[in-house]
Protein backbone atom coordinates (compact mmCIF):
# COMPACT_ATOMS: atom_id res chain seq x y z
CA UNK A 1 0.00 0.00 0.00
CA UNK A 2 1.35 3.55 -0.67
CA UNK A 3 0.31 6.83 1.14
CA UNK A 4 0.79 5.54 4.63
CA UNK A 5 -0.76 8.35 6.89
CA UNK A 6 -1.30 8.50 10.98
CA UNK A 7 -4.07 6.72 12.27
CA UNK A 8 -7.58 7.57 11.32
CA UNK A 9 -10.00 6.49 13.90
CA UNK A 10 -12.62 8.11 12.05
CA UNK A 11 -14.24 10.43 14.94
CA UNK A 12 -14.67 14.10 15.18
CA UNK A 13 -17.33 16.67 15.74
CA UNK A 14 -20.40 16.37 13.81
CA UNK A 15 -20.99 20.06 12.73
CA UNK A 16 -20.73 19.87 8.98
CA UNK A 17 -23.92 20.92 7.41
CA UNK A 18 -22.80 19.14 4.49
CA UNK A 19 -25.79 16.08 3.87
CA UNK A 20 -25.33 13.03 5.85
CA UNK A 21 -24.07 9.84 4.14
CA UNK A 22 -27.48 7.57 4.53
CA UNK A 23 -29.24 9.49 1.44
CA UNK A 24 -25.98 8.78 -0.53
CA UNK A 25 -25.34 5.14 0.17
CA UNK A 26 -29.43 4.42 0.01
CA UNK A 27 -29.21 5.45 -3.41
CA UNK A 28 -25.78 3.59 -4.09
CA UNK A 29 -27.55 0.27 -2.90
CA UNK A 30 -30.81 1.08 -4.89
CA UNK A 31 -28.58 1.32 -8.20
CA UNK A 32 -26.56 -1.86 -7.05
CA UNK A 33 -29.71 -3.88 -6.32
CA UNK A 34 -31.39 -3.10 -10.09
CA UNK A 35 -27.39 -3.45 -11.40
CA UNK A 36 -26.95 -6.70 -9.50
CA UNK A 37 -30.19 -8.12 -10.85
CA UNK A 38 -29.07 -7.43 -14.56
CA UNK A 39 -25.88 -9.46 -14.06
CA UNK A 40 -27.81 -12.63 -11.88
CA UNK A 41 -30.73 -13.52 -13.47
CA UNK A 42 -29.58 -14.60 -16.58
CA UNK A 43 -27.94 -17.41 -14.73
CA UNK A 44 -31.41 -18.33 -13.59
CA UNK A 45 -33.55 -18.50 -16.67
CA UNK A 46 -30.68 -19.47 -18.76
CA UNK A 47 -32.71 -22.50 -19.70
CA UNK A 48 -35.64 -20.12 -21.21
CA UNK A 49 -33.57 -17.41 -22.51
CA UNK A 50 -31.66 -20.37 -24.15
CA UNK A 51 -34.51 -21.72 -25.87
CA UNK A 52 -35.79 -18.52 -27.00
CA UNK A 53 -32.59 -17.13 -28.93
CA UNK A 54 -32.22 -20.66 -29.90
CA UNK A 55 -28.93 -21.27 -28.90
CA UNK A 56 -27.27 -23.80 -26.71
CA UNK A 57 -26.98 -23.55 -22.67
CA UNK A 58 -23.37 -23.96 -22.65
CA UNK A 59 -23.13 -21.10 -25.34
CA UNK A 60 -25.02 -18.64 -22.74
CA UNK A 61 -22.47 -19.52 -20.11
CA UNK A 62 -19.72 -18.40 -23.06
CA UNK A 63 -21.82 -15.01 -23.94
CA UNK A 64 -22.12 -14.47 -20.00
CA UNK A 65 -18.60 -15.17 -19.87
CA UNK A 66 -17.56 -12.31 -22.42
CA UNK A 67 -20.06 -10.15 -20.68
CA UNK A 68 -17.54 -10.33 -18.05
CA UNK A 69 -14.98 -8.82 -20.08
CA UNK A 70 -16.19 -5.92 -20.64
CA UNK A 71 -15.03 -5.18 -16.90
CA UNK A 72 -11.91 -4.53 -18.62
CA UNK A 73 -12.57 -1.38 -19.55
CA UNK A 74 -12.79 -0.24 -16.14
CA UNK A 75 -9.37 1.40 -15.69
CA UNK A 76 -11.12 4.18 -18.38
CA UNK A 77 -13.81 4.88 -15.65
CA UNK A 78 -11.42 4.87 -13.07
CA UNK A 79 -9.30 7.50 -14.68
CA UNK A 80 -12.63 9.80 -14.76
CA UNK A 81 -13.31 9.14 -11.15
CA UNK A 82 -10.03 10.40 -9.84
CA UNK A 83 -10.63 13.24 -12.05
CA UNK A 84 -13.61 14.05 -9.78
CA UNK A 85 -16.49 12.79 -12.05
CA UNK A 86 -17.90 10.27 -9.74
CA UNK A 87 -21.36 11.22 -10.46
CA UNK A 88 -21.23 11.27 -13.59
CA UNK A 89 -19.91 7.74 -14.38
CA UNK A 90 -22.65 6.43 -12.29
CA UNK A 91 -25.21 8.42 -13.79
CA UNK A 92 -23.35 7.58 -17.55
CA UNK A 93 -22.74 3.81 -16.66
CA UNK A 94 -26.17 3.21 -14.96
CA UNK A 95 -28.18 4.76 -18.37
CA UNK A 96 -26.12 2.39 -20.31
CA UNK A 97 -25.96 -0.44 -18.48
CA UNK A 98 -29.90 0.12 -17.94
CA UNK A 99 -30.49 0.32 -22.32
CA UNK A 100 -28.44 -2.46 -22.95
CA UNK A 101 -30.16 -4.40 -20.57
CA UNK A 102 -33.72 -3.17 -21.76
CA UNK A 103 -32.15 -4.05 -25.70
CA UNK A 104 -31.29 -7.51 -25.03
CA UNK A 105 -34.80 -8.58 -24.97
CA UNK A 106 -34.41 -9.18 -28.61
CA UNK A 107 -34.45 -12.23 -30.25
CA UNK A 108 -31.57 -11.47 -32.56
CA UNK A 109 -28.69 -13.26 -30.75
CA UNK A 110 -26.04 -11.16 -32.24
CA UNK A 111 -27.53 -8.04 -31.24
CA UNK A 112 -28.16 -10.02 -27.88
CA UNK A 113 -24.27 -10.95 -27.26
CA UNK A 114 -23.35 -7.01 -28.14
CA UNK A 115 -25.36 -5.84 -25.47
CA UNK A 116 -24.68 -7.77 -22.83
CA UNK A 117 -21.46 -7.50 -23.76
CA UNK A 118 -21.72 -3.37 -23.63
CA UNK A 119 -23.95 -3.53 -20.20
CA UNK A 120 -21.36 -5.41 -18.59
CA UNK A 121 -18.59 -3.01 -19.04
CA UNK A 122 -20.93 0.11 -17.97
CA UNK A 123 -22.40 -1.83 -14.79
CA UNK A 124 -18.60 -2.33 -13.56
CA UNK A 125 -18.15 1.55 -13.80
CA UNK A 126 -21.09 2.18 -11.91
CA UNK A 127 -19.60 -0.21 -9.23
CA UNK A 128 -16.24 0.90 -9.36
CA UNK A 129 -17.38 4.65 -9.02
CA UNK A 130 -19.20 3.74 -5.83
CA UNK A 131 -16.44 2.28 -4.07
CA UNK A 132 -14.22 4.46 -5.13
CA UNK A 133 -16.28 7.83 -3.49
CA UNK A 134 -16.48 5.67 -0.32
CA UNK A 135 -12.86 4.76 -0.46
CA UNK A 136 -12.41 8.95 -0.67
CA UNK A 137 -15.35 9.79 1.95
CA UNK A 138 -15.66 6.85 4.50
CA UNK A 139 -12.78 6.23 6.99
CA UNK A 140 -11.43 2.83 6.47
CA UNK A 141 -12.38 1.82 10.11
CA UNK A 142 -16.01 2.30 9.85
CA UNK A 143 -15.59 1.20 6.12
CA UNK A 144 -16.64 -2.40 6.20
CA UNK A 145 -20.17 -1.33 7.51
CA UNK A 146 -20.89 0.99 4.53
CA UNK A 147 -19.79 -1.36 1.86
CA UNK A 148 -21.66 -4.54 3.87
CA UNK A 149 -24.57 -2.66 3.47
CA UNK A 150 -24.12 -1.70 -0.37
CA UNK A 151 -23.20 -5.48 -0.99
CA UNK A 152 -26.04 -6.74 0.70
CA UNK A 153 -28.04 -6.04 -2.43
CA UNK A 154 -26.67 -8.99 -4.29
CA UNK A 155 -28.64 -10.72 -1.72
CA UNK A 156 -31.39 -8.25 -2.58
CA UNK A 157 -30.91 -9.41 -6.47
CA UNK A 158 -31.81 -13.06 -4.79
CA UNK A 159 -34.26 -12.20 -2.28
CA UNK A 160 -36.58 -9.63 -3.85
CA UNK A 161 -35.72 -9.40 -7.63
CA UNK A 162 -35.20 -12.73 -8.97
CA UNK A 163 -38.30 -13.81 -7.52
CA UNK A 164 -40.08 -11.19 -9.02
CA UNK A 165 -38.93 -11.86 -12.16
CA UNK A 166 -39.36 -15.37 -11.85
CA UNK A 167 -43.13 -14.22 -11.98
CA UNK A 168 -43.00 -12.25 -15.07
CA UNK A 169 -40.92 -14.89 -16.94
CA UNK A 170 -44.23 -17.30 -16.12
CA UNK A 171 -46.54 -14.93 -17.11
CA UNK A 172 -44.76 -13.09 -19.91
CA UNK A 173 -41.82 -14.89 -21.52
CA UNK A 174 -37.92 -15.07 -20.65
CA UNK A 175 -38.12 -11.19 -22.30
CA UNK A 176 -40.12 -9.65 -19.45
CA UNK A 177 -37.13 -9.93 -17.17
CA UNK A 178 -34.56 -7.38 -19.56
CA UNK A 179 -37.80 -5.10 -20.39
CA UNK A 180 -38.47 -4.65 -15.86
CA UNK A 181 -34.89 -4.36 -15.07
CA UNK A 182 -33.61 -2.00 -18.18
CA UNK A 183 -35.53 1.40 -16.72
CA UNK A 184 -35.34 0.76 -13.30
CA UNK A 185 -31.42 0.72 -13.98
CA UNK A 186 -31.49 3.87 -15.58
CA UNK A 187 -33.42 5.55 -13.54
CA UNK A 188 -31.62 4.35 -9.91
CA UNK A 189 -28.98 5.34 -11.72
CA UNK A 190 -29.85 8.72 -12.87
CA UNK A 191 -31.05 9.40 -9.31
CA UNK A 192 -28.33 8.15 -8.04
CA UNK A 193 -25.47 9.98 -9.55
CA UNK A 194 -27.19 13.00 -11.00
CA UNK A 195 -26.68 15.26 -7.61
CA UNK A 196 -23.40 13.48 -5.90
CA UNK A 197 -20.85 15.72 -5.28
CA UNK A 198 -17.06 14.57 -5.01
CA UNK A 199 -15.70 14.37 -1.32
CA UNK A 200 -12.26 15.87 -2.21
CA UNK A 201 -14.06 18.89 -3.58
CA UNK A 202 -13.29 22.25 -1.61
CA UNK A 203 -16.95 22.92 -1.74
CA UNK A 204 -18.06 19.42 -0.58
CA UNK A 205 -17.71 19.67 2.88
CA UNK A 206 -18.38 16.36 4.37
CA UNK A 207 -20.02 14.32 2.64
CA UNK A 208 -20.18 11.31 5.36
CA UNK A 209 -22.25 12.75 8.10
CA UNK A 210 -19.02 10.78 10.53
CA UNK A 211 -17.20 13.73 11.69
CA UNK A 212 -15.13 16.36 10.46
CA UNK A 213 -13.78 16.11 6.46
CA UNK A 214 -11.98 13.11 6.21
CA UNK A 215 -8.24 13.26 5.29
CA UNK A 216 -7.18 12.36 1.87
CA UNK A 217 -5.95 9.06 3.30
CA UNK A 218 -7.55 6.62 5.70
CA UNK A 219 -4.82 4.66 7.21
CA UNK A 220 -5.52 1.89 9.74
CA UNK A 221 -3.71 -1.31 10.75
CA UNK A 222 -5.03 -3.36 8.32
CA UNK A 223 -4.21 -7.10 9.92
CA UNK A 224 -1.39 -7.87 7.13
CA UNK A 225 2.42 -7.03 6.37
CA UNK A 226 2.22 -3.46 3.58
CA UNK A 227 4.44 -5.36 1.61
CA UNK A 228 1.88 -8.38 0.55
CA UNK A 229 -1.24 -6.79 0.76
CA UNK A 230 -1.87 -5.83 -3.01
CA UNK A 231 -0.08 -9.14 -4.27
CA UNK A 232 -2.46 -11.19 -1.60
CA UNK A 233 -5.60 -8.99 -2.83
CA UNK A 234 -4.93 -9.06 -6.21
CA UNK A 235 -4.49 -13.47 -6.07
CA UNK A 236 -7.61 -13.26 -3.88
CA UNK A 237 -9.72 -11.22 -6.06
CA UNK A 238 -9.04 -13.53 -8.83
CA UNK A 239 -9.72 -16.79 -7.49
CA UNK A 240 -12.90 -16.67 -5.39
CA UNK A 241 -14.83 -15.11 -8.03
CA UNK A 242 -13.62 -17.39 -10.29
CA UNK A 243 -14.22 -20.33 -7.26
CA UNK A 244 -18.25 -18.74 -7.08
CA UNK A 245 -19.13 -18.54 -10.87
CA UNK A 246 -17.72 -21.79 -11.28
CA UNK A 247 -20.78 -23.18 -8.60
CA UNK A 248 -23.34 -20.35 -9.73
CA UNK A 249 -23.09 -20.73 -13.60
CA UNK A 250 -24.18 -24.11 -13.31
CA UNK A 251 -26.17 -25.04 -10.37
CA UNK A 252 -29.57 -24.17 -11.68
CA UNK A 253 -28.80 -27.08 -14.32
CA UNK A 254 -27.57 -29.34 -12.23
CA UNK A 255 -30.76 -29.40 -9.59
CA UNK A 256 -33.36 -29.25 -13.02
CA UNK A 257 -31.67 -31.42 -15.28
CA UNK A 258 -29.57 -34.20 -12.53
CA UNK A 259 -32.63 -34.15 -9.71
CA UNK A 260 -35.25 -33.46 -11.81
CA UNK A 261 -36.28 -29.96 -9.85
CA UNK A 262 -39.03 -27.67 -10.58
CA UNK A 263 -38.59 -24.03 -11.40
CA UNK A 264 -40.44 -23.49 -8.60
CA UNK A 265 -38.15 -25.16 -6.37
CA UNK A 266 -35.20 -24.00 -8.12
CA UNK A 267 -36.48 -20.50 -7.55
CA UNK A 268 -36.75 -21.24 -4.07
CA UNK A 269 -33.13 -22.72 -3.24
CA UNK A 270 -32.29 -19.26 -5.09
CA UNK A 271 -34.48 -17.02 -3.07
CA UNK A 272 -32.29 -19.14 0.05
CA UNK A 273 -28.80 -18.49 -1.35
CA UNK A 274 -30.09 -14.51 -0.89
CA UNK A 275 -30.40 -15.13 2.19
CA UNK A 276 -27.54 -17.07 2.73
CA UNK A 277 -25.57 -13.76 1.30
CA UNK A 278 -27.79 -11.21 3.60
CA UNK A 279 -26.26 -13.54 6.48
CA UNK A 280 -22.82 -13.60 5.31
CA UNK A 281 -22.82 -9.31 4.59
CA UNK A 282 -24.35 -9.17 8.00
CA UNK A 283 -21.24 -10.94 9.58
CA UNK A 284 -19.37 -8.72 7.59
CA UNK A 285 -20.98 -5.72 8.57
CA UNK A 286 -20.65 -7.06 12.50
CA UNK A 287 -17.04 -8.55 12.51
CA UNK A 288 -14.90 -6.66 9.71
CA UNK A 289 -14.17 -3.73 11.39
CA UNK A 290 -13.21 -5.34 14.73
CA UNK A 291 -11.24 -8.59 13.02
CA UNK A 292 -9.44 -6.60 10.28
CA UNK A 293 -10.45 -7.20 6.67
CA UNK A 294 -7.64 -9.43 5.55
CA UNK A 295 -8.03 -12.07 8.08
CA UNK A 296 -11.88 -12.09 7.72
CA UNK A 297 -11.42 -12.46 4.54
CA UNK A 298 -8.88 -15.62 5.05
CA UNK A 299 -11.30 -17.54 7.52
CA UNK A 300 -13.87 -16.90 5.08
CA UNK A 301 -12.78 -18.56 2.20
CA UNK A 302 -11.23 -21.60 4.32
CA UNK A 303 -14.46 -22.16 5.76
CA UNK A 304 -15.58 -22.28 2.03
CA UNK A 305 -13.80 -25.76 1.57
CA UNK A 306 -15.74 -28.18 3.54
CA UNK A 307 -19.14 -27.12 2.47
CA UNK A 308 -18.15 -27.74 -1.33
CA UNK A 309 -16.86 -30.63 -0.79
CA UNK A 310 -19.68 -31.83 1.33
CA UNK A 311 -22.15 -31.56 -1.64
CA UNK A 312 -19.82 -34.48 -3.12
CA UNK A 313 -20.66 -36.54 -0.45
CA UNK A 314 -24.01 -36.07 -0.38
CA UNK A 315 -24.60 -36.96 -3.69
CA UNK A 316 -28.62 -36.30 -5.24
CA UNK A 317 -29.81 -35.23 -1.55
CA UNK A 318 -31.43 -32.24 -2.48
CA UNK A 319 -32.08 -31.40 1.24
CA UNK A 320 -28.54 -31.41 1.86
CA UNK A 321 -27.01 -30.34 -1.08
CA UNK A 322 -28.95 -27.34 -1.00
CA UNK A 323 -28.39 -26.76 2.98
CA UNK A 324 -24.53 -27.21 2.02
CA UNK A 325 -24.65 -24.51 -0.65
CA UNK A 326 -26.43 -22.27 1.58
CA UNK A 327 -23.53 -22.57 4.55
CA UNK A 328 -20.85 -21.86 1.24
CA UNK A 329 -22.53 -18.89 0.05
CA UNK A 330 -22.64 -17.48 3.63
CA UNK A 331 -19.12 -17.82 3.88
CA UNK A 332 -17.96 -16.97 0.31
CA UNK A 333 -20.04 -13.88 0.60
CA UNK A 334 -18.46 -12.64 3.97
CA UNK A 335 -14.80 -13.59 2.49
CA UNK A 336 -15.64 -11.33 -0.46
CA UNK A 337 -16.75 -8.07 1.47
CA UNK A 338 -14.81 -8.20 3.94
CA UNK A 339 -11.73 -7.62 1.38
CA UNK A 340 -13.75 -5.05 -0.28
CA UNK A 341 -12.74 -2.13 2.30
CA UNK A 342 -9.18 -2.27 1.86
CA UNK A 343 -9.26 -2.26 -2.16
CA UNK A 344 -9.11 1.72 -2.61
CA UNK A 345 -6.18 1.39 0.72
CA UNK A 346 -3.99 0.08 -2.17
CA UNK A 347 -3.27 3.45 -3.90
CA UNK A 348 -4.62 6.19 -1.83
CA UNK A 349 -4.24 8.89 -3.91
CA UNK A 350 -5.38 7.20 -7.57
CA UNK A 351 -8.32 5.22 -5.35
CA UNK A 352 -10.44 4.69 -8.88
CA UNK A 353 -7.36 3.09 -10.03
CA UNK A 354 -6.53 1.05 -7.32
CA UNK A 355 -10.15 0.24 -7.43
CA UNK A 356 -10.54 -0.37 -11.23
CA UNK A 357 -7.48 -2.56 -11.07
CA UNK A 358 -8.74 -5.19 -8.57
CA UNK A 359 -12.07 -4.88 -10.73
CA UNK A 360 -10.01 -5.80 -13.65
CA UNK A 361 -9.18 -8.99 -11.81
CA UNK A 362 -12.35 -9.70 -10.65
CA UNK A 363 -14.31 -9.39 -14.12
CA UNK A 364 -11.81 -11.57 -15.96
CA UNK A 365 -12.27 -14.25 -13.43
CA UNK A 366 -15.95 -14.35 -13.70
CA UNK A 367 -15.62 -14.92 -17.60
CA UNK A 368 -13.02 -17.70 -17.03
CA UNK A 369 -15.18 -18.79 -14.62
CA UNK A 370 -18.45 -18.28 -16.43
CA UNK A 371 -17.09 -19.73 -19.63
CA UNK A 372 -15.29 -22.27 -18.35
CA UNK A 373 -18.35 -23.66 -16.10
CA UNK A 374 -20.07 -25.21 -19.03
CA UNK A 375 -17.32 -27.59 -20.43
CA UNK A 376 -16.01 -28.61 -16.66
CA UNK A 377 -19.67 -29.11 -15.67
CA UNK A 378 -20.45 -31.33 -19.22
CA UNK A 379 -16.66 -33.00 -18.97
CA UNK A 380 -16.67 -34.22 -15.30
CA UNK A 381 -20.28 -33.36 -14.01
CA UNK A 382 -21.11 -31.06 -11.01
CA UNK A 383 -18.63 -32.82 -8.97
CA UNK A 384 -16.18 -31.65 -11.31
CA UNK A 385 -16.98 -28.66 -10.88
CA UNK A 386 -17.30 -28.75 -6.90
CA UNK A 387 -14.09 -29.49 -6.91
CA UNK A 388 -11.94 -27.37 -8.84
CA UNK A 389 -13.98 -24.75 -6.63
CA UNK A 390 -12.54 -25.76 -3.35
CA UNK A 391 -9.08 -25.91 -4.88
CA UNK A 392 -10.08 -22.21 -5.91
CA UNK A 393 -11.01 -21.13 -2.66
CA UNK A 394 -8.13 -22.32 -1.23
CA UNK A 395 -5.73 -20.79 -3.10
CA UNK A 396 -7.65 -17.59 -2.53
CA UNK A 397 -7.73 -18.14 1.10
CA UNK A 398 -3.86 -19.28 1.06
CA UNK A 399 -3.05 -15.89 -0.58
CA UNK A 400 -4.44 -14.08 2.38
CA UNK A 401 -3.12 -16.52 5.07
CA UNK A 402 0.46 -15.78 3.21
CA UNK A 403 -0.11 -11.95 3.69
CA UNK A 404 -0.46 -12.34 7.33
CA UNK A 405 2.82 -14.37 7.91
CA UNK A 406 4.77 -12.28 10.49
CA UNK A 407 2.04 -10.07 11.55
CA UNK A 408 1.17 -10.20 15.36
CA UNK A 409 -2.43 -10.83 16.33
Amino acid sequence: MTGAAPHDSGAGSATSTAPPIRPTIAGFAATRLVGNLFVRFPYVFIDQIARGLGVEVHTLTVVFGVRELGGVVSPAAGRWVDRGHTGRVIAVGGALAGMSCLLAATAWFPLFVVVMVLGGATKVSVDLAQNAWVGHAVPLSVRGRVIGLIEATWAGAFLVGVPALGWAVDRWGWQAAFVITGPALVLAAALSGGRLRDPRSPTGGNPTGLGDSPPAVHHVRVDARPDRVTAAVWVFAFAQPFAQMLIFAVYATWFRNEIGLSNGRISLITALLGVAELVGTVITVLSTDRLGPIRCGMWGMGLTIPPILGVVAVGESTVAAAALLIVMAVAIEFAFVSVLPVVSELDVTNRGKAVARVFVLIMVSRAVGSAASGTVYDLGGFNATLATAALAAAVASGALWWSRRGVRS
